[in-house]
């Protein structure tokens, strides 16, 4: 048994038989026809020296040496991942140009750099925080290399449907009164236009009580009873409320969040990063990426 070779593709077919118990099931996995996959496995017998399967039908059973195998070729298959991963890594360096709204900088961005940061440390990413009509402005000049945007009509790949909610607190002064306040961002924000128009199509009066370029800022405004602000939900704190038909307001619609990424030669980069920032997005909270 000395010198005995384990070619890595073998243990991988293997480890997909062994997984299914059943070489057409396993085949599919591997995008390989049922022949190869059989063929495979005989020479992983043969190199070995003994049945590794017993046959039940269209279902396999590992033999004891099946089993043997089993346990080592994950083990094999382990280091040799985590090898393959450590190599690639090693080879990814730059910087990438990330823009997104500020409202997403806030949440999800910081957990997001920290994991890249620990997976790619030779990358370095420069964050622009701007509303998503100048981002896609900057990434069509090339200025940026992947950015995050909310409810822009300008396609990308959507990466969460993120709900537009009222938020208030108990001090704020809701409809029923000569005109509701509003905390909203600048003209370009599309959950400006959103509220104000239907608060118009249900013939609520409403006023720009406090406007800020910062959710840190709107998110002030309304915790001091000045007014309520369409936000979206995951940037509802949990010493706020939302608010809704109960107390008079109109459903806002949702948002489509996008990922976008230039036509460049980071795209190495960016696809590594765009992994993370997907992951988060899908989970729906902030700092986390998911199961």
């Amino acid at each position: 048994m000395v010198g005995m070779h384990l070619p890595i593709e073998l243990l991988q077919t293997f480890v997909k038989v062994a997984e299914t118990r059943n070489f057409t099931a396993a085949a599919k996995q591997i995008f390989r026809s049922q022949s190869a996959v059989s063929q495979q496995m005989k020479r992983l017998a043969d190199t070995v020296g003994m049945a590794l399967f017993d046959m039940e039908g269209k279902q396999v059973r590992l033999t004891p040496m099946g089993e043997l195998v089993l346990e080592h070729a994950l083990k094999i298959l382990k280091v040799h991942d985590t090898a393959a991963m450590a190599i690639q890594r090693s080879g990814l360096k730059g910087k990438i140009r990330f823009g997104t709204p500020e409202d997403y900088a806030m949440l999800f961005i910081p957990g997001i750099l920290a994991r890249f940061a620990r997976e790619f440390p030779e990358i370095r990413v420069d964050v622009i925080c701007r509303p998503s009509p100048a981002l896609y402005a900057d990434l069509l000049n090339g200025e940026l290399d992947l950015m995050i945007s909310t409810a822009l009509d300008a396609g990308g790949e959507e990466i969460r449907k993120e709900p537009v909610i009222w938020a208030g607190s108990d001090a704020a002064r809701l409809p029923g009164a000569e005109s509701l306040p509003l905390a909203v961002y600048d003209q370009d924000c599309i959950y400006r236009h959103w509220a104000t128009s239907a608060l118009e199509e249900q013939h609520q009066p409403c006023h720009i009580a406090f406007m800020s370029p910062s959710i840190a800022g709107i998110l002030a405004a309304v915790r001091s009873g000045l007014a309520v602000a369409p936000i979206g939900l995951s940037a509802l704190p949990g010493d706020l409320v939302q608010l809704g038909e109960a107390q008079g307001l109109p459903t806002l619609p949702q948002a489509g969040v996008c990922l976008h990424r230039a036509d460049n030669l980071k795209k190495d980069l960016t696809d590594k990063l765009a992994v993370h920032v997907r992951q988060a997005f899908a989970s729906g909270r902030p700092g986390s990426e998911g199961a």
